[in-house]
């Protein structure tokens, strides 16, 4: 079954008061960073919270943010099996893990032509280790988890908690 963002969305905005700008970042299969640094008009920055690599899978842990405002905690688990070219593969892992660079940035980096499938999108209530970073007090946030496609398999799988409509 093929996942619907409109939908979903226009089901979520019915229930929750969601903004168009938040709408548009839960349903884009572009990228997040582009959008975030349009709609603020200044760049994004990473702030790395946690990253380890097991069994050749890199998990990420991450708040998107612009200058000091924390908009986006994210998480991703990048099975670098998945990436055939070796040199390929231990250019994106040495990108991961020396720099605090957005995933959309390192894509755009390698030349790398991908897609997004989204996979979920929703409004739940999150942790309060969550809340922290992301500097809010609100316990329900909208977020999504989609997946990176690569050559026909999945690259990357990232789940993004969005607190940006307080910051518009």
């Amino acid at each position: 079954m093929v996942l619907k963002p409109y939908r979903i969305i226009n089901e979520l905005a019915r229930r929750y008061p969601l903004r168009n700008e938040e709408k548009m970042l839960l349903g884009t299969d572009g990228s997040v960073t582009n959008l975030l640094e349009i709609l603020f008009n200044r760049e994004v920055t990473v702030e790395t919270i946690t990253q380890r690599i097991v069994d050749c899978v890199n998990y990420r842990r991450v708040i998107l943010k612009i200058e000091d405002t924390p908009l986006i905690y994210a998480t991703s688990k990048i099975p670098l099996r998945n990436i055939e070219d070796k040199t390929l593969r231990d250019s994106i892992k040495r990108d991961l893990l020396s720099a605090d660079i957005p995933i959309g940035k390192i894509l755009k980096m390698h030349n790398l032509e991908t897609r997004r499938e989204i996979v979920d999108i929703s409004c739940r209530e999150v942790e309060e280790s969550v809340r922290r970073y992301l500097n809010t007090e609100r316990r329900v946030l909208p977020q999504r988890t989609y997946n990176i496609i690569y050559r026909g398999k999945v690259l990357m799988e990232i789940t993004e908690i969005f607190n940006v409509g307080e910051h518009l």
